[in-house]
């Protein structure tokens, strides 16, 4: 997993202050704040909050993951 790191300080301000996801042409990108990735690709969250927030989210109708996958990015 690589990350895009964003330089230009509006698209700073606007990840950090605006809604929870963006849209890239016809794509729609759910914006999350984790506090690391492992060198296998998991998601570390270790606000219990966040966590509930993010498997609330991940388990609604979601066609790009599956449950397996789901659980697999979040180590379990």
């Amino acid at each position: 997993m690589k990350p895009i790191r964003i330089e230009e300080e509006n698209l700073k301000e606007a990840v950090n202050n605006g809604p929870a996801y963006i849209q890239v042409g016809d794509k729609t990108f759910m914006l999350m704040e984790i506090e690391e990735v492992d060198e296998d690709g998991s998601y570390v969250v270790s606000d219990p909050v966040e966590e509930s927030k993010l498997l609330e989210a991940m388990n609604e109708y979601n066609p790009i993951l599956s449950e397996k996958e789901v659980n697999e990015r979040l180590n379990r």
